[in-house]
């Protein structure tokens, strides 16, 4: 095996990742891993361990799923689940190179997406700078716009990107309070409205019996979760037509399900929601739109809290996801 103490491209360290995501199922910590190693008949030092664990949430095949005295516990994803599958049945179709260049590529992915609204901002400020050009107030006011539009545009991207990062590293801290169910889905459709108001769309919210009790968690980070679910059903419903948010509670947990009426989603791509920078699903017009952070954030977060996301769809026939979490909120509350 390869020495773990020595500095290895990613080619070499091959092996031991492999062996490191064979070890991890259900869940390790560095500690646990190291353990393994040695139940194993192999040596792996502490921050070999970490660096490995590491290395394969920057893959994409584990994530960190909370933090304790013991260190990051880590999980398998999706991906991680089917590439050790695939290992043991001898049938792997993905090798870590392969997982580089997908990275390679969603690296790719995120400078195409920056590099429109910043062309966009350099055009429109270069035309207001142009010393011959004699823009007039309304002209002004368009390319101000256009520039403010880009901006927030590009700083969502990042900040999408820098959230997901964070929770998957388990470097977040909840800020947790108690607040009203009800309240947080009236806060998202107060932001989403005028985005909807725009194709006719209307928004509301139907609350069970018992809608109206409160939940302990972070209000900032559900409110994004649960816009984030609104915003992908105001994309693809058609104009004219109704989205509801509807809140629960179902005995020790609470949920905000979003129904809308667009074109569902294929089995398919389903598999494949919440898998970063996957976009399966069409908006109205027939184009795929968004860069595919919304719904893994959304589940990052509702995982953080001790939920979960749960979707489902048929095609032609519209698409229900729904944010579910513990009304106590998560049990380790670092």
């Amino acid at each position: 095996m390869t020495d773990p103490q020595s500095p290895e491209p990613a080619r070499g360290a091959a092996p031991l990742l492999h062996a490191a995501l064979a070890l991890l199922p259900p869940s390790a910590t560095a500690g646990e891993l190291e353990q393994r190693f040695g139940a194993s008949g192999a040596t792996l030092r502490p921050r070999v361990a970490a660096r490995l664990l590491g290395d394969l949430a920057g893959l994409g095949l584990v994530r960190a799923a909370q933090r304790g005295a013991e260190g990051t516990r880590y999980v398998a994803t999706t991906l991680g689940a089917r590439y050790i599958a695939d290992g043991l049945s001898g049938t792997a179709a993905v090798s870590l190179a392969e997982l580089e260049m997908l990275r390679t590529d969603l690296l790719s992915t995120i400078a195409h997406e920056l590099r429109t609204p910043l062309t966009a901002v350099r055009t429109s400020i270069s035309l207001l700078l142009e010393p011959t050009a004699e823009p007039t107030d309304e002209q002004r006011r368009t390319l101000l716009t256009a520039i403010e539009r880009n901006g927030e545009r590009m700083q969502r991207l990042v900040g999408d990107i820098l959230e997901l990062s964070r929770f998957r590293s388990g470097s977040v801290s909840l800020q947790l309070r108690r607040f009203s169910a009800a309240s947080l889905a009236d806060s998202v459709i107060g932001i989403i409205t005028p985005l909807a108001v725009g194709h006719s769309q209307r928004v509301v919210r139907i609350s069970g019996p018992a809608a109206d009790h409160r939940v302990f968690g972070d209000h900032r980070r559900l409110e994004q979760a649960l816009l984030n679910l609104v915003s992908n059903a105001q994309r693809v419903a058609p104009d004219g037509s109704t989205i509801t948010i509807r809140v629960e509670e179902h005995g020790l947990t609470t949920s905000w399900s979003v129904t809308d009426d667009g074109p569902g989603i294929s089995e398919a791509d389903q598999a494949r929601l919440f898998e970063r920078f996957f976009v399966g699903r069409t908006d109205r017009s027939g184009t795929r739109d968004g860069i595919g952070l919304g719904l893994p954030t959304a589940l990052a977060i509702a995982q953080a809290h001790g939920g979960a996301i749960e979707v489902h769809s048929v095609v032609d026939k519209g698409s229900t996801f729904a944010l579910v979490v513990p009304t106590a909120g998560p049990e380790d509350e670092s």
